[in-house]
């Protein structure tokens, strides 16, 4: 009996290793299709980007240095915008996590905790 017993435990990992091994390959399996799908919208920027120097320089007539000075300037921008995005984010977090639970009803509390 005391064998039964052992065993059980052992399959109880081996159930738990499997389960572990299936989601893991799920996972590698997401990241592959994920890697692939960066892959495919980095060709389509690539291609975008051509399009609209075409576009800008042939049907446009806009210069080449114009052209560069205005990228360097949207460049510039979205920065400036993904860093106060990220500010703000990290603004929302700190601010979530610093405010305090209201007490639960019933409990009151002492008139010094309100005061700072």
């Amino acid at each position: 009996m005391r064998h039964g017993k052992r065993k059980e435990p052992e399959d109880h990992l081996k159930a738990e290793l499997d389960y572990l091994k299936k989601h893991l390959d799920k996972l590698w399996e997401h990241s592959q299709e994920a890697q692939e799908r960066l892959q495919d919208i980095e060709v389509h920027v690539n291609l975008l980007t051509r399009l609209v120097t075409a576009l800008c320089v042939e049907k446009l007539g806009m210069r080449i240095g114009v052209l560069k000075r205005l990228i360097k300037k949207i460049e510039k921008e979205a920065i400036q915008d993904s860093q106060i995005h990220h500010l703000e984010s990290l603004y929302k977090l700190s601010h979530k996590s610093s405010e305090k639970p209201p007490p639960p009803k019933g409990e009151t509390r002492h008139p010094w905790e309100d005061i700072s």
